[in-house]
């Protein structure tokens, strides 16, 4: 038995979105793209980094609890996330307060450091990206000739500055303590400054940030930069940490950082950090 009207009323449910089968495709539609953005949102939160640094030009550039506005660690950071399309980030804080951060899962990480064994209780490290050490600053008119920066023993007679709480190489510190007291200050700028009124004849400094400050300042007539490292040569990496799950992008990373050295990227960046 043919049920009357029955094309004519399958023809009416297609031309009435506002029916209930219209309702039902117009509810799934709001629903799919509520699931998408939930996704979107969650894909966008687990490929976004944000590390810390301390200010230090020429590797991290700004103000302590802002965005990093510049600096060598930091643009590595960015090309590396670029390559694997990662948000990232740069938190300057003081060097204390970035290392605690990230041990508490605060920060995801820290930019390029020397990896110690305590440091890897609460972070995973990158490959290596960056040669660091410290080395000698000293003022060219207080030494004359060949200089073996070497013989601290042959050089203790003159006055050695520091940063306050650095610590490079203890038996270098011992010997030159031994003639006369070691002078601290609170940045590097300082101990230029204590070098040009004739207070100190040398300082140690990180190799790049001297050769940076040097020609920033516009000091290289009196102001020299050994090349000679103080203590074993060290590489920086990256560390991410472990209490926050940032230590599984160590082998993504570590990819990219492969491909760049091949490339000699990683050597003109280190070039880079030097001007």
């Amino acid at each position: 038995m043919a049920f009357a009207g029955g094309d004519d009323f399958l023809v009416s449910r297609h031309r009435h979105p506002s029916g209930m089968g219209g309702r039902c495709m117009a509810y799934k539609c709001v629903l799919l793209s509520v699931f998408m953005l939930i996704a979107g949102f969650a894909h966008a939160e687990s490929r976004k980094l944000t590390l810390c640094y301390d200010k230090y030009p020429p590797y991290a550039i700004g103000e302590f609890g802002e965005a990093a506005s510049g600096g060598i660690k930091v643009k590595l950071l960015q090309d590396i996330g670029k390559q694997l399309d990662i948000l990232v980030a740069v938190k300057i804080l003081p060097w204390k307060r970035c290392l605690s951060a990230a041990k508490d899962g605060l920060v995801d990480g820290i930019l390029p450091l020397y990896k110690t064994p305590e440091r890897e209780q609460f972070m995973a490290f990158s490959l290596p990206v960056m040669r660091q050490y410290n080395c000698f600053l000293y003022k060219k008119s207080a030494f004359r000739g060949r200089v073996d920066w070497t013989d601290y023993q042959a050089l203790k007679d003159h006055h050695l500055g520091m940063e306050i709480g650095s610590v490079v190489d203890k038996e270098m510190e011992a010997i030159f303590e031994s003639a006369h007291p070691i002078e601290r200050a609170a940045d590097s700028i300082t101990l230029m400054k204590m070098m040009d009124s004739g207070r100190i004849d040398l300082a140690t400094i990180d190799s790049n940030v001297g050769k940076y400050l040097v020609n920033q300042q516009g000091v290289a007539d009196t102001i020299g930069v050994s090349d000679v490292p103080i203590g074993k040569l060290s590489y920086a990496a990256f560390g991410f940490s472990k209490a926050s799950g940032a230590d599984k992008w160590v082998a993504e990373f570590n990819k990219v950082i492969e491909r760049m050295r091949k490339a000699g990227l990683l050597e003109r960046i280190e070039t880079q950090a030097q001007k």
